[in-house]
């Protein structure tokens, strides 16, 4: 119950508004809002009222107008598309919209799209209405916090696709509010809140409206999320609760410490508060940017996704507590939130008092009366989220600390799974690489082609007399390659992408990653049809040697070289392909360039830059093979040992694979009874390796040699184990010597085992097979064993750490002998497995 109803609730702008206007101005609007009839029990019957307008306020008018009517509110971002209006108003069926003048061609063309009746209300026609004299109702400001009926639908902000209409209860959304009210006494009557995102997110619905308004604290309404606008809400609302997301505080820590950074007297203030950890120090010493921020804020509350460690130190340096709340729309929205005095950066909190988590096959899975009553009318979808237990599966991966605090380490639908198996978190290096912000504006990583890609929204004054060439050339340079130097080899950018247009984001800044395919495919297509063009323009400028490298590398690449190509980033170069080039280069200009040295050049006209300097001849040349292989080097290299272990562990694999994958072995009369030959087979899974042998004689196992990478093989122990049981290591710094260990190998009537298309499978179906192997089979004339493998991708697809009972098959095909060229007979091979399939 509201106490004192004299009180402010809304500021806007210069308009203050009390409790007891503002609950006449609700029964104002509530008197044009469709009303709930007797009857109308069912979720499906109940009216839903949709809110399409922009923060204002009557907004939360038109939102607490639909609870007094005992509706459903259903908040729709205001930005959202014809399209997608449409597609809200067509799945909840409203009979009604509340909009503003400025959105209501955007409602009208989506009614006729979505074909459903639908009354529209227009917000400016009602929000400054009389009111004086009204009736005071605050039904709609109290409601059972008990009460099981449906008070909102929230639509997901569709990260991942097609939103779903997560169904609320008073009693969802009370849980959260007692647990910041109640249980830890955040919002008060004394703590105003500033009203900054968008309000169709439950975060900023629930934290910055419904929250303070009953708690009896009140809201300041932020007219845009620009400097201008926050700085004068926080000072003329005194704000003490300040709600955002992690870009912003990212903004805003980075614009201040900028100009800390530039005397060393400041410096010096910071490296002592950050020593010291005392929050009263810290607000002492920067106590001028905590009065440009009102003076009164006492808690900075990030949510929408997880903030960056660094940042949240920073701001803790400043005297600035930032409580990261952590959770998600079913949950409405939280599952657990740091405690004032308890904030640590990258930690999540411990869970709402009320709330139940564990970790299931390392995710988060929570349940609690927060949880949602469902997807609407999605029962299927519901069912595959909550378990029969009742605990709804976040699809965020975390653990617990020594605290039981809630430590969460990444997103399970966002996770680049690469064909290596390392995991990379996308959001990690994005941060990293917008520190460069005077050249970056924002950035996006995905995968391409198994390798890591950044889109990369360069920052429009810096970027604006240059060519996206010139552009990129530069943040290659100054920006990538930095970033690559601190990290390990998994986590290196290898292709850059420069985009002119805003990452595509969800209202509360999440980035739509389902989007990011069809902007690198935009950006290829467009690449493709005028760099040909261009080029063919250009040629007569280059010097010999690039033109030399250039008709090189897209022959064997198939891809258009441009002086500013750079070896990795654009031409995605893998280990075999640059001891091509290596050899090429050798043959044609009778000089070296070492392959781990190769990337250092920041593009292919740098390369040839080098290459004229140092060159002794200029004959192009293609890589001879046959006289590298034919070379006698059996006696300058050395090869892994041979451990008793090997074949013992292959049959042990062998009889727990029989037992737990009802595995089949079939074609073991194809396999040749001694060597020289090559193993050739499919890749679906991390045990593809011991699989390859289950067929193979105890007797014969110590003859077969693997091929591995060295991101397979880091660990000293894992390495040394290499070593000692017939794996041949690629060595980055000497990647010739790899290959001349595989062909010394074959040349002592041993056998090898390669996996041609270099990485496993994405989806189940087979990739290119790369021309190693046929290279080594026709050069050294060895014939090649075909290997099928089935069932591998299903009992231990991407991603996932156990192999589970599906049914495993492993068939031997016959021998095939060497034939044509190194293509042709990779394709053979190829199209051999795949036809088994």
């Amino acid at each position: 119950m509201i106490e004192n109803l004299d009180k402010t609730a809304i500021i806007a702008g210069t308009h203050y508004v009390s409790y007891k206007e503002m609950a006449q101005r609700i029964n104002h609007f509530a008197s044009y809002t469709p009303k709930r009839k007797a009857g109308q029990d069912n979720v499906n019957d109940i009216p839903k009222v949709v809110i399409f307008s922009e923060n204002r306020e009557g907004w939360a008018y038109a939102f607490f107008a639909v609870w007094q009517n005992k509706g459903i509110a259903v908040p729709v971002d205001a930005s959202a598309t014809v399209h997608d209006v449409a597609y809200i108003l067509n799945d909840c069926k409203p009979v009604a919209v509340w909009t503003s003048l400025s959105h209501v061609d955007t409602v009208r063309k989506a009614i006729e799209e979505a074909a459903v009746e639908a009354q529209i209300i227009i917000i400016d026609d009602h929000e400054q209405a009389t009111v004086s004299g009204s009736p005071v109702n605050t039904e709609a400001l109290t409601p059972d916090p008990k009460s099981q009926e449906t008070a909102i639908i929230i639509y997901t902000s569709g990260t991942t696709g097609s939103p779903k209409g997560v169904m609320l209860s008073y009693r969802n959304l009370y849980a959260n509010i007692d647990s910041v009210s109640r249980d830890v006494p955040i919002f008060n009557s004394e703590r105003r809140t500033m009203i900054l995102l968008p309000l169709h997110h439950v975060l900023p619905l629930v934290g910055s409206l419904i929250a303070p308004i009953v708690c009896g604290g009140g809201v300041a309404i932020s007219p845009s999320m620009t400097g201008p606008d926050i700085m004068d809400t926080l000072c003329r609302g005194k704000i003490g609760i300040f709600i955002g997301v992690p870009r912003l505080w990212q903004v805003l820590y980075t614009g201040i410490k900028k100009k800390i950074d530039e005397k060393a007297v400041t410096r010096a203030l910071f490296a002592l508060c950050k020593k010291t950890n005392s929050r009263r120090l810290s607000r002492f010493v920067f106590q001028s940017v905590h009065k440009k921020m009102g003076g009164h804020l006492d808690y900075c509350v990030c949510g929408g996704a997880a903030l960056d460690k660094e940042i949240g130190e920073g701001l803790k340096v400043l005297g600035m507590e930032v409580l990261e709340g952590y959770g998600m729309t079913e949950f409405a929205p939280m599952i657990s939130f740091t405690r004032p005095g308890d904030s640590i950066p990258g930690c999540a909190g411990l869970p709402l008092p009320t709330m139940d988590c564990k970790i299931i096959d390392g995710e988060l899975c929570a349940k609690g009366p927060n949880i949602m009553q469902g997807y609407y009318n999605r029962p299927e979808e519901t069912a595959e989220v909550i378990d029969k237990d009742g605990y709804l599966h976040t699809g965020d991966l975390g653990h617990f600390d020594e605290k039981g605090r809630i430590v969460i380490t990444g997103r399970r639908k966002e996770i680049i799974v690469l064909s290596n198996g390392k995991n990379v978190q996308p959001s990690e290096i994005e941060f990293q690489i917008e520190k460069y912000d005077d050249k970056v504006k924002e950035c996006a990583v995905t995968e391409n082609d198994d390798m890591l890609l950044a889109i990369i929204v360069p920052q429009e004054l810096w970027a604006r007399d240059k060519s996206d060439s010139e552009i990129e050339t530069i943040l290659k340079r100054e920006v990538v390659e930095p970033y690559n130097r601190t990290v390990e080899n998994y986590k290196k950018v290898m292709r850059i992408l420069v985009h002119h247009e805003d990452i595509p984001r969800t209202r509360m800044d999440k980035i739509q990653r389902f989007k990011l395919k069809d902007i690198v495919k935009a950006h290829a297509e467009k690449k493709a049809s005028a760099g040909d063009k261009k080029e063919t323009a250009k040629n007569v400028a280059y010097s010999e040697e690039f033109m030399i490298l250039k008709k090189y590398i897209e022959s064997e690449k198939k891809l258009p070289v441009h002086p500013e190509s750079h070896i990795e980033t654009d031409l995605a170069f893998d280990s075999l392909d640059k001891v091509s080039l290596q050899g090429f280069i050798e043959q044609s200009f009778g000089m070296t360039i070492m392959t781990d040295k190769m990337a250092d050049f920041p593009n292919i006209m740098a390369m040839a830059d080098h290459i004229s300097d140092h060159k002794t001849k200029a004959v192009m040349e293609e890589t001879d093979w046959h006289t590298l292989l034919s070379d006698d080097f059996t006696t300058t290299l050395t090869l892994p040992k041979t451990s008793a272990m090997f074949p013992v562990a292959g049959k042990l694999f062998k009889g727990s694979a029989n037992i737990y994958n009802s595995l089949k072995v079939r074609g073991k009369d194809n396999i040749p009874k001694k060597g020289p030959f090559i193993l050739a087979a499919n890749h679906q899974s991390f045990i593809d390796g011991p699989l390859v042998m289950a067929g193979i004689d105890f007797s014969q196992m110590k003859d077969f040699y693997f091929y591995a990478t060295e991101e397979h093989v880091q660990h000293p122990l894992v390495k040394y184990l290499a070593r000692h049981n017939n794996i041949i290591l690629m060595e980055r710094k000497n990647l010739k010597n790899s290959i001349l260990k595989l062909a010394q190998v074959l040349k002592m009537g041993k056998n090898v085992v390669i996996f041609p298309e270099g990485s496993r499978t994405h989806s189940g179906e087979i990739g290119k097979f790369k021309k190693m192997f046929a290279i080594l089979a026709i050069e050294l004339d060895v014939p090649v064993l075909p290997v099928c493998i089935r069932g591998a991708y299903e009992a231990l697809p991407r991603g996932k750490h156990f192999v589970n009972t599906s049914h495993i098959d492993v068939e031997y095909l016959p021998v095939v002998k060497p034939s044509g060229d190194y293509d042709e007979f990779a394709g053979k091979i190829r199209n051999i497995i795949n036809d088994r399939l």
